[in-house]
C-alpha cells in the first residue's frame, strides 16, 4: 500500500515531468521562444496529454502519444526547411505599413485596429506611421518595424566616425564564486584574480561578498559587491520609493 501512495503521489508527477521536460529539450528553443502556429499546438498538445495520467493510470499512453506528437512537430519543421514545403507550412508576413501608408488589407486579414497598430508602433518607439517605411506582422506574431532612413536613429557611419569594436565583459566572480573555466579560457589564474583584486582592497576571503566581478576591454576587474549604501544620509540620488520619512 505504501508503494501505491508512492508512485501515485511521487513517482508518477515525477515521471510526468521529467517527460515533459525531455520532449521540450528535444523540441528546441524555438518551440518555447517567439511561437509559430506549429510550436503553439505541440506545447498544447503535449502539456495536455503529459498532464492526464497525473489523474489517471494511463502513463504509457500518454507518453506515447506526446513522443507522436513531438515526431510530427520535427517532421514538420524539417520540411518548413524547403522552399518546395515552405509556403504551404509556414505563415507569410503581413504588411502592415508600406512607405508610411498603412495597409488598410493587412490590418483586416489580421484583425488588428488602427489603435492596436499604434499601440505596437509606440512600443518600438515611433509615434507616426508615416516615419515607417515597412511594418510587418511576422509568423510569430510580433510585429516588426523598419523605419525610413530620415526616422532611424543616428548610426556611427552616418557621421563617418570610426568605432572600436564591441566587447562583452566576461564573468570571472559570479554569487562570489569564481567561474574557473573562463579563467582557463582566459589563460589566468587565480594568482592573477587575487593579486587584482587586492589592488582594489579586496581580500581573498571577501569574495563571498562580490556579486559580480568582470573583465573588461582594458584587462580590469570591475566589481559589484553585496554592499548596501547608506541612505541615512539624505542624499536625493540615493532614496528609495518607500523609505520612511
Amino acid at each position: 500500500m505504501n508503494f501505491e501512495y508512492l508512485s501515485i503521489f511521487l513517482l508518477k508527477p515525477a515521471l510526468v515531468f521529467t517527460t515533459a521536460y525531455i520532449l521540450f529539450r528535444m523540441a528546441g528553443k524555438k518551440a518555447v521562444s517567439q511561437m509559430s502556429n506549429f510550436d503553439l499546438l505541440l506545447t498544447f498538445a503535449i502539456g495536455t496529454i503529459i498532464s492526464e495520467p497525473i489523474l489517471t493510470s494511463k502513463v504509457s499512453m500518454s507518453i506515447y502519444y506526446a513522443v507522436i506528437f513531438l515526431v510530427f512537430y520535427l517532421l514538420i519543421e524539417k520540411l518548413s526547411l524547403h522552399n518546395k514545403w515552405r509556403w504551404f507550412l509556414v505563415v507569410q508576413p503581413t504588411v502592415l505599413i508600406r512607405n508610411g501608408d498603412i495597409d488598410e488589407k493587412g490590418l483586416k486579414k489580421e484583425r488588428l485596429t488602427v489603435n492596436e497598430l499604434l499601440g505596437k508602433l509606440r512600443e518600438k518607439g515611433y509615434a507616426d506611421p508615416h516615419d515607417i517605411d515597412l511594418a510587418l506582422i511576422e509568423e510569430s506574431g510580433q510585429i516588426s518595424v523598419i523605419p525610413k532612413a530620415n526616422a532611424r536613429p543616428v548610426q556611427p557611419r552616418d557621421l563617418n566616425l570610426q568605432t572600436a569594436r564591441n566587447f562583452v565583459p566576461i564573468p570571472l566572480i559570479l554569487d562570489g564564486e569564481i567561474i574557473e573555466h573562463n579563467l582557463t579560457y582566459l589563460k589566468l589564474t587565480k594568482q592573477w584574480l587575487f593579486h587584482k583584486l587586492s589592488e582594489k582592497g579586496i581580500q581573498t576571503t571577501a569574495i563571498s561578498s562580490i556579486m559580480l566581478g568582470t573583465l573588461n576591454e582594458k584587462n580590469e576587474i570591475v566589481i559589484d559587491q553585496h554592499l548596501s549604501q547608506d541612505v541615512s544620509t539624505g542624499d536625493p540620488y540615493l532614496y528609495k520609493p518607500g523609505d520612511d520619512e
